[in-house]
């Protein structure tokens, strides 16, 4: 657990774990020369906050378009704004609004702006097929051509002036964008839909010679395919979507798997990949020509228009080698087009951090969407789960250190467009209202907003939005202009009265001032931003955790307690004898000379402190590392122990036995510093010497004696 001092324990008992016996020797070598000490990485993201809006939904500011330019009844034009499955006529011109932040009636970018957020994530703006069976494409997800905007949005002119308008207000743009799959226009002969497996039917060259689509991941290398011979299924493109894809390379059926729909209730490993999520064509993604032909058409909007960073949808679906490949061609773009810092996330919807950093490190991931911080977050404020939960959550987070990642960059989120609103899960895991359901409501937002990693506000989320039914999916798609969807107008709004037929811009929310409240503290203390999180308490209702700003050496304490009566606690410190001034709740406090402080959290409360004092001048650190195997990842954990309080940094290294070279593996900036040693990445069965370098916050290093393991797969 991160606890600074020894004899703070959140206990374990029952969860059947293990550290493993130690399984590292000393080595024979010098250890690696205190100048191979690295910085915490940071992600170009790591202070900003984000608005995610689905455009459809946010604002009208074009009703001619609302058709799409199509003619027709709503089973071709998509446009239905009674029913939640259908476009509602949101678009880029909407969101845009008049971009005056003086005007408090302009409720497009730069209402966004005025809450405070730094950045915003749109659905994906691609010509979709508009609608398939019995919804539209509203969403984005089932794209036909993305090479330009849907007319249903806009057209590439509004794309601009949004763009413009994000600039003059100092907003990155993050667009979502698919490489999984198309929209489903491929058919297969005979009518089956479901998926083959290899095994009973492999992959064909046109020549009729089997082959493993992963052996050509690398290079133009890639066998001609035949439409009757290659594939699980025959396909063929449906009447009247023949050639409709762009880029043009997209309509050709020998780019796709066409081995049929993901079976969910049995598919796992391979068919999660080759498989037509929902029946969308799921595209062969192993294949050179449509690697480049993505990275050309998405690219294009980064030289074309300035856009600084990518959501990747889908992200676990496409083959594992995929990002390696197409990454590298995309950032290649941004950077010929002035953007050094662009940067992007995917979604890989997976509750493990331990699995979510697998998936994150292998297929070179910038970061991910943090799906397991939901989960815990959720647990702690709907009060289902304790500090010690939450405590043992954030223990994971040394999986995600590597060399160009960590925890820190990590997009945090309390619900979203698939799973369901915070809202919802407020009102339905708890017996909480009025009052103290939007005191849950607030809490959970103090959470996102003051604990590591980039924080995603989900639109509608700060007028308190809930939803009905299971809350997800549609019902977690609701409007912020007036709605015509008759259920929406008489959902519970936390912290206020349902909206009726108004619209949401108009309505005074306590959260929406919350929210812009705290981006201006994390403004105002980028520490609180993306300084190192060190826990320092996580039981019963409360959990507390430090913010360290290393460059003013300064420490700021949060802390939260989601339990409904007030608590004391006794939270340890790094900066003994320090009065502590209040930024957020609670009152003036005062750490003893141990760095121990009393402190007071009101039930459904945050309280945030900053020290008067600097942390004290250490001593020259010393630092061991011990090696040990870890069965919940299935690789191995060194952990490097440097004594005291000090918020040090510790940068671990590693050679191959019998290498002169050293090599950084990653750098932990908060106790207890350890990092995954994993065989798959470092070479099985070899044998590597791993060692640590700790600075200390007054600068000063120390280089620990190397250890040596041999790699052995631990299953």
């Amino acid at each position: 657990m991160r606890f600074a001092r020894p004899g703070l324990v959140v206990l374990l008992l029952g969860l059947g774990l293990s550290a493993g016996a130690g399984v590292a020797a000393a080595a024979d070598g010098p250890g690696p020369s205190a100048s191979l000490a690295a910085a915490p990485v940071r992600s170009p993201i790591a202070s900003d906050a984000f608005y995610f809006v689905m455009t459809d939904r946010y604002r009208d500011g074009d009703p001619a378009n609302n058709s799409g330019g199509i003619a027709g009844d709503y089973r071709k034009t998509g446009y239905l704004p009674v029913s939640d499955a259908y476009y509602h006529g949101g678009d880029l011109a909407g969101l845009t609004g008049k971009c005056d932040v003086s005007d408090p009636a302009d409720d497009g970018l730069a209402r966004i702006k005025r809450l405070g957020f730094t950045a915003v994530w749109i659905t994906p703006p691609f010509v979709n097929r508009p609608v398939q069976g019995s919804s539209a494409s509203y969403h984005g997800y089932w794209f036909l051509d993305i090479t330009r905007p849907d007319p249903h949005l806009g057209t590439q002119e509004q794309f601009a002036a949004f763009m413009a308008c994000a600039r003059t207000l100092g907003i990155k743009v993050f667009l979502d964008v698919v490489v999984n799959h198309t929209a489903d226009v491929i058919s297969f002969q005979g009518g089956s839909t479901g998926y083959v497996p290899i095994s009973a039917k492999p992959y064909r060259t046109a020549a009729g010679k089997a082959f493993n689509p992963w052996s050509f991941t690398s290079g133009t290398s890639f066998p001609a395919l035949s439409r009757k011979r290659s594939f699980a299924h025959v396909p063929y493109v449906d009447p009247g979507f023949i050639g409709a894809k762009a880029p043009s390379v997209l309509n050709q059926v020998t780019r796709y798997h066409n081995r049929g729909d993901i079976d969910w209730g049995t598919c796992t490993g391979r068919c999660e990949m080759d498989g037509d999520f929902a029946g969308l064509d799921d595209l062969m993604t192993e294949d050179w020509t449509v690697v480049q032909a993505l990275a050309q058409a998405y690219g294009s909007w980064i030289t074309a228009y300035g856009i600084d960073g990518f959501r990747l949808d889908t992200a676990k679906h496409v083959d594992p080698f995929f990002f390696g490949r197409w990454l590298p061609l995309i950032n290649a773009k941004a950077a010929s087009a002035g953007k050094p810092g662009f940067t992007s996330f995917g979604e890989v919807w997976l509750d493990s951090p331990a699995q979510l950093a697998e998936q994150m490190l292998d297929r070179q991931l910038p970061s991910v969407l943090d799906f397991p911080y939901q989960k815990a977050m959720r647990g702690f404020v709907t009060g289902r789960t304790t500090g010690g939960a939450l405590a043992l959550f954030f223990d994971g987070d040394d999986y995600y250190t590597s060399p160009s990642t960590n925890a820190y960059g990590l997009t945090t989120f309390l619900g979203n467009h698939d799973m369901g609103r915070i809202g919802f899960f407020l009102s339905s895991d708890t017996s909480a209202e009025g009052t103290a359901l939007l005191e849950r409501d607030l809490l959970a937002h103090d959470m996102l907003m003051l604990t590591r990693g980039v924080p995603v506000v989900y639109y509608g989320d700060e007028v308190g939005m809930t939803g009905s039914g299971d809350g997800r999916d549609r019902q977690a798609r609701q409007d912020m202009f007036p709605t015509q969807v008759f259920q929406w107008q008489g959902q519970e709004r936390i912290g206020g009265q349902p909206i009726g037929t108004g619209s949401s811009f108009g309505e005074s929310s306590e959260i929406e001032a919350r929210i812009r409240a705290l981006n201006a503290l994390r403004t105002q203390v980028p520490a609180l931003a993306s300084g190192a999180q060190i826990t320092r308490y996580g039981q019963g209702s409360v959990f507390a955790a430090s913010r360290i700003d290393a460059a003013d050496r300064r420490e700021y304490l949060v802390a939260f307690n989601a339990g409904d009566a007030a608590s004391t606690v006794t939270i340890p410190t790094s900066t003994p004898g320090s009065a502590w001034e209040p930024l957020l709740g609670g009152s003036a406090a005062a750490s003893d000379g141990s760095g121990a402080l009393a402190l007071r959290i009101a039930p459904r409360g945050t309280v945030v402190l900053r020290a008067a004092s600097t942390l004290p001048i250490p001593a020259a650190p010393s630092v061991s590392v011990a090696i040990e195997d870890d069965p919940a990842s299935g690789t191995y954990l060194a952990t490097a122990s440097v004594p005291g309080p000090d918020p040090a940094v510790v940068t671990f290294a590693w050679r191959a036995a019998g290498s002169a070279t050293w090599s950084v593996l990653g750098t932990d900036d908060a106790r207890p510093f350890r990092i995954s040693l994993d065989p798959d990445r470092l070479g099985r069965g070899s044998r590597i010497e791993v060692a640590a370098i700790a600075t200390g916050s007054s600068g000063l290093r120390a280089v620990s004696a190397p250890q040596a393991l041999t790699l052995k797969p631990l299953f």
